[in-house]
């Protein structure tokens, strides 16, 4: 696989032979839901996750927990 050479980015492809993915977390303020935000090693694509007692987003997703957990599960056996 080639590799996308960028300036100012991040790459520990010794793991796995893929850019690592960059984990951020931050705390809910106010409105907003605490959440999680995944990022890509090699390009600026992201995924935010927001999460709360009783709810997720993923992506613009919202849904409970169980069923979420359950679709994802699914969707990795699958």
């Amino acid at each position: 696989m080639d590799i996308l050479k960028r300036i100012n980015r991040f790459y520990d492809t010794h793991r796995f032979g893929q850019p690592q993915i960059r984990i951020y977390h931050k705390r809910g303020k106010g409105k907003r839901m605490p959440r999680y935000l995944l990022k890509c090693g090699c390009c600026d694509e992201k995924l935010e996750i927001c999460y709360s007692d009783d709810g997720l987003e993923i992506g613009g997703v919202n849904g409970a927990i169980d069923s979420l957990f359950c679709l994802l599960s699914r969707r990795v056996i699958n």
